[in-house]
Parts: C-alpha cells; structure tokens; sequence
C-alpha cells in the first residue's frame, strides 16, 4: 500500500512539474516555432475558356502539396498574435470537356481518363497572420481556434495539357499576388503542436496563358478561379 502510494505521489509531482513547464512555454510574451505539412488545392473554377470556348463538365481532382513555415507569436493572456512566413507547392488536375462547333460536347463519355487535362503547378511565398484564442491551456494539453488574413506571391506558376495527346505548356503574364482568409484549429501537447487550417481566396484570379509551343497547334486558356485549400502541419514551438 505504502509502495502504491508512493507512486501516486511521484506521478502527481511529475505531471505538476510537467504543467508548470508547459505553462512557462505558453505564457511567455513571445515565441517562435517552425512547421512542414502536407496541402490539397481544390480550386473553385468559375471558367474556362479555351481558344475561346467555354469548358465543359469540369472536375477538380487535387493532388497532395508541401508547405513549410517559420512564425512568430505575441501572447496576451489566452489570444496571441502569430505572423508567419511559409512556402507552399501546390498541385492539382483540371478535367473537362471542348465543345465541337455544333456545340455538343466532343466526349460524351464522363470518365476521367476520356477528359481533357489541364494540370496545375503552383510554387509560392506567404504570409498568414493569425489571431488565436486559447480555448484549453492547462497540463501539456492545449486547444485553440485561428483565423486571418494571408498575403501570397506566386513566384512559380506551371499549367500543362494534354491536348491531341501531345503535351503543351504555358506561361502567363497576370498578376501573381492573391489576398485569402484562414481559418483552423491548433492542438499542442508540450511543444508539439498540429495544425488544421482552411483557407479561401477573397479576390477571384483572372489568368490568361499562351502556349508556348510554336506549332500550329497551340492554344491559349483563360481560368477565372478561386483558392480554396486546405492543409496539416506539425511544428514545434520554443
């Protein structure tokens, strides 16, 4: 019994120990961490026009993205203020369908192999600023809801189709800043923290691309779209 109570008494020291220290690590005035996570682009396309038609039946299918990120963060009492710089690589898979000049579609058939592709490749630089409020900030436990602003630059922008069964690149000369909104969730236990974050695009992106092959067979696409991402990361604060 004695034993038994001994082992009590270690374990409710070494989990006071453990919350003190917690809470030095999350009341200090400021802090720094660092995160890599994983991304998925699910676009929101208003339209797409190529060589001048409108694309049918069109399908986003995203593929999983990189970012990582270097922050800092003000505390005041249970909200802090956490501006960030990251790097994101971003990619999905536009599908759709060309009207012929009778306007019906040129493949009645939906399956995405049968499709048309427009795949989309997109390196950029950022910077999210949020505002948290800690919901939960006791033992080695916390919980806290995020939401901001983001500026990005997209210093890389790659479109590729598979037009004629031959492949075509592009280049565009539109703007490559875009403002979104973010918003998520954090869950830290001691130092480890994990990241959910939503985020959409405020301004709609007016892209014009011209092919950059010298052929006959070019063509030029216009998008009109929206971001729309979501993303997971794992950082470690200090």
């Amino acid at each position: 019994m004695k034993r038994v109570g001994l082992i009590g008494i270690l374990w409710f020291v070494c989990l006071t120990a453990g919350a003190q220290k917690f809470m030095q690590i999350h009341d200090k005035a400021f802090n720094f961490g660092g995160s890599v996570g994983f991304n998925a682009t699910f676009p929101v396309i208003n339209s797409l026009k190529i060589d001048g038609s409108e694309a049918k039946d069109m399908r986003v299918q995203y593929k999983v993205g990189y970012l990582a990120s270097v922050f800092c963060r003000v505390n005041i009492e249970r909200f802090f203020i956490q501006p960030s710089f990251a790097w994101y690589d971003s990619e999905g898979e536009l599908y759709f369908n060309l009207p012929s000049s009778d306007g019906s579609a040129t493949n009645e058939i939906t399956e995405l192999e049968t499709k048309d592709r427009l795949t989309m490749h997109t390196k950029s630089l950022e910077m999210p600023i949020m505002i948290g409020y800690s919901l939960v900030k006791e033992g080695p436990y916390g919980l806290s809801l995020m939401v901001g602003p983001k500026i990005k630059y997209n210093y890389k922008v790659k479109y590729t189709s598979n037009f004629s069964d031959s492949r075509h690149e592009y280049t565009s000369e539109s703007t490559p800043w875009g403002v979104n909104i973010r918003t998520g969730v954090g869950v830290s236990i001691w130092r480890l923290f994990f990241d959910f974050v939503y985020e959409f695009g405020l301004n709609q992106v007016e892209s014009d691309f011209k092919d950059k092959s010298p052929s006959s067979t070019h063509h030029d696409i216009r998008i009109d779209k929206r971001t729309n991402v979501m993303s997971f990361s794992l950082g470690f604060l200090f």
